[in-house]
């Protein structure tokens, strides 16, 4: 009975636990006696995206989280700054974020990823309401390299340049769906 009227109220203790976590993270930024302060709701907090990625990886190792969610919240974790920043990112840069959450051989995934790297970006006061143009342009990247006939590269290219020679044209690709952006 105590654990179920806890839980009707776990969500907004939580909430408030996490606001406060992050006032004291913060004040202590602001300190000058403090040199550096790791949290990973900062916005300025160095490395957050590999150190969430870690948190994700050992709370699934604890708990029965679904490979499948794991696994996308790691994702998620270590790129979703570079999706925010979708729109200054080199033609290499892309690629490799494409390449790392396997958005060629798994495009639902990839779907997923961005509408979560979405809600991160509008899950903040305030930013509920703002237009979020960078998953749309990650698809157009996506599909503007998916366009690559890697067979035919194939076909003229020695084998063991093949990998190298789709990825030359996978950023030509990308530099070509940038510049008519």
């Amino acid at each position: 009975w105590l654990v179920l009227r806890g839980l009707k109220t776990l969500a907004l203790r939580m909430k408030a636990h996490e606001a406060g976590a992050l006032e004291v993270a913060r004040f202590l930024q602001g300190q000058s006696s403090v040199t550096e302060v790791y949290f990973p709701a900062l916005e300025s907090h160095p490395g957050h995206e590999l150190r969430g990625a870690r948190l994700i990886r050992d709370v699934a190792a604890r708990l029965p989280v679904p490979r499948a969610c794991r696994d996308l919240a790691m994702l998620v974790a270590e790129f979703h700054t570079h999706v925010h920043r979708a729109l200054e990112l080199r033609p290499k840069t892309i690629l490799s974020v494409l390449e790392k959450t396997d958005a060629f051989r798994r495009p639902d995934r990839f779907e997923q990823f961005l509408v979560t790297c979405e809600a991160d970006a509008r899950g903040r006061a305030g930013l509920e309401n703002r237009r979020y143009e960078q998953a749309g342009y990650l698809r157009g990247a996506l599909a503007a390299t998916s366009a690559v006939d890697a067979g035919a590269i194939a076909k003229e290219v020695d084998d063991r340049k093949i990998p190298a020679a789709i990825r030359r044209a996978r950023k030509k690709a990308i530099a070509k769906f940038k510049a008519v952006r």
